[in-house]
């Protein structure tokens, strides 16, 4: 095939493939030209979640009408003059392709007046596609506006990879944060189809940004890393470990002002909290870097989220440090909550303690007189209506249908166990050979050697197959809160709740406004409410998991949250168990589907074979 020189505009559109993923991409490449113009007040407006329209709007130094001129040109740049330049970058921006990017896939436009011009004349200069308009004059206010409309209009393949408007709004919502946090000293206002998402007013610290973005009570529970370091410094607030989330969205790095991931400083982080953290936890950190810049090279990636330092080590053995430091002297122990004791009982007065007498009671109780085998799952309801106030059954105050067996009339043969063989042979009834290791474990003997089960794996697999099967006739049963427990929510996790609404509704979850950034929790699982699941930290879990994967369809997000239900309904490593618990839930999970591992995919059950025994103690 013959070589060609592609053309001007078609090196545009590819150029825009690299630095244009999304509207949220446009977003951050003008509102850091914003910030590298000195702006003190930068306003993002959206429609359609950016598809329609975006616009970035601030009071910087502004451009003349010959830098105008030159503004859709590629490679056009006022933040490198020579090679050199480029080892040293001290500007947010600097390649010089993203207005030439966004012209050749949308129609763009940018108004100006620089902020020192004295004869009150503005200039404005439109693009599309692969046409470039003369500048002319226009009134403008100081500063520079630049508004995108119908994004991808002539590259309608990549059009269709966009998601929903909800979707894309998310992303630029995340890409204002990332933007915001760093800048405490500029305000921002950021609006979508026509609704205020953020108004953060200029501050003096990070702390209050943290606050004005995700909330007051994360804001204040955070702990200062003090500033340390000389040419390589950083500072940071980090979260303690009670309260670590369920996903690392939660963990903001910032490298001279600039958002980036980076697993030198993912592992340091970790390493940190080591010892402190349930492994599938993950802690909160807002981490800020400020090295020379030519010790840094954040050319790395198109969008430079990636960058490559001089000395990781060093900035390993920096941050680690740091954050050990801080961990070791602070206490860390979670503040007990005496405000609300307990808003999700049934509405008949009973104390706490009464409470969790009476559930230990009945949990014994249910493993002692398991239900004979059913021919088919069944989940007893005695509330009529969800929402009702009547007191659980006992099948309902420990919800855990273990008993899957197949009909009476089913032919033996025709029976497949899905569970490990180990598990049937270690649970034939009435057997007294099982016993409970360190209150996690359960040992049992099985023909031709023992098995070791993870209670808490096992009993979450069951629970959550039940779970599953449950929600496949109906939506799962719910009560209603004696008193709405409340939490404060980012207007993107309002929005998250809002989209999916019907969906918490199946598992039981009802939320309503109660306030600009509070919401109320109206109702709530049945399941969790009568094993003293905490209501809202529940729901941060769900949040955690809803915006973990915003492509991710509704059946995903069932999978997501009925595995975070199943978790926290499941007995706990340390918890013990009598000999009849312990046999029961060995008997109950006999045909559990997938019983070899937990929902997340960890193993449930070991086996040590006679074999193996004699191994070890060398009788072979």
């Amino acid at each position: 095939m013959p070589i060609r020189v592609l053309s001007v505009h078609l090196v545009n559109k590819i150029a825009a493939g690299e630095v244009i993923e999304r509207p949220a991409s446009i977003v951050k490449e003008l509102v850091e030209n914003s910030l590298d113009a000195g702006a003190t007040r930068i306003e993002v407006t959206i429609e359609d979640g950016g598809k329609k329209l975006i616009s970035v709007s601030d009071n910087g130094c502004g451009m003349d009408s010959g830098d105008l001129s030159r503004a859709f040109i590629p490679h056009a740049t006022s933040k490198l003059a020579s090679e050199d330049d480029l080892f040293s970058i001290s500007t947010m921006g600097f390649r010089g392709e993203a207005l030439a990017s966004v012209g050749s896939i949308s129609h763009a436009h940018i108004r100006t007046k620089r902020s020192d011009s004295h004869d009150g004349a503005g200039f404005e200069v439109a693009a599309s596609g692969p046409s470039i308009e003369d500048v002319r004059p226009c009134a403008s206010a100081p500063g520079t506006t630049v508004t995108v409309r119908d994004l991808f209009f002539n590259t309608p393949a990549r059009r269709k990879f966009l998601r929903t408007a909800n979707t894309e709004s998310a992303h630029v919502t995340e890409q204002v944060a990332r933007l915001a946090l760093p800048h405490p000293h500029v305000a921002f206002l950021y609006t979508h189809n026509g609704r205020k998402v953020h108004d953060l007013p200029a501050c003096e610290t990070t702390r209050q940004r943290i606050g004005d973005l995700f909330g007051a009570e994360l804001a204040d529970s955070l702990l200062t890393v003090p500033r340390r370091g000389d040419e390589m410094s950083l500072a940071a607030l980090v979260g303690p470990p009670a309260a670590a989330r369920g996903s690392g969205k939660w963990q903001y790095f910032f490298l001279n002002g600039r958002y980036i991931r980076d697993r030198v400083l993912s592992h340091s982080l970790r390493e940190a909290y080591r010892g402190l953290l349930d492994p599938r936890r993950w802690p909160v950190a807002f981490v800020f870097i400020e090295v020379p810049p030519e010790d840094v090279d954040v050319n790395v990636h198109p969008s430079k989220i990636e960058v490559r330092f001089h000395n990781s080590q060093k900035v390993h053995g920096l941050l680690l440090a740091a954050l050990r430091e801080t961990l070791n002297k602070s206490n860390l122990a979670p503040a007990a909550s005496l405000g609300q004791a307990d808003t999700t009982a049934p509405d008949y007065d009973i104390s706490a303690a009464d409470r969790q007498r009476s559930l230990r009671e009945a949990m014994a109780d249910f493993f002692k007189s398991a239900p004979p085998p059913q021919p088919h799952l069944s989940f007893p309801e005695s509330h009529g209506p969800r929402g009702g106030s009547s007191p659980p059954s006992r099948a309902e105050k420990f919800p855990l249908p273990l008993d899957r067996s197949p009909a009476p009339s089913a032919p033996a043969a025709s029976h497949e166990s899905p569970h490990p063989p180990a598990l049937a042979e270690a649970t034939p009834p009435g057997s007294p050979m099982a016993f409970q290791v360190h209150d996690s474990y359960i040992v049992a003997q099985c023909p031709n050697g023992l098995i070791i089960v993870d209670q808490h794996a096992l009993h979450e697999r069951v629970i959550y197959n039940d779970l599953k099967a449950r929600l496949a006739s109906g939506p799962l049963t719910a009560q209603r809160m004696l008193i709405p427990q409340t939490l404060t929510v980012t207007a993107a996790e309002a929005d998250l709740l809002a989209a999916n609404e019907e969906l918490l509704s199946r598992l039981g979850i009802e939320v309503a406004p109660f306030g600009p950034e509070t919401i109320a929790i109206q109702q709530f699982p049945t399941l969790l409410a009568e094993r003293g699941t905490h209501a809202v930290e529940f729901l941060r879990e769900v949040l955690d998991t809803l915006g973990e994967d915003s492509s991710a369809g509704p059946e995903q997000l069932i999978e997501g949250l009925l595995q975070v239900m199943a978790c926290k309904a499941a007995i706990k490593a340390g918890q013990p168990l009598s000999s009849a618990e312990m046999e029961s839930l060995l008997a109950r999970a006999d045909d559990a589907e997938k019983s070899s591992s937990c929902p997340h995919g960890r193993p449930t059950t070991l086996k040590l074979t006679l074999q193996d025994l004699e191994k070890q103690f060398k009788r072979t």
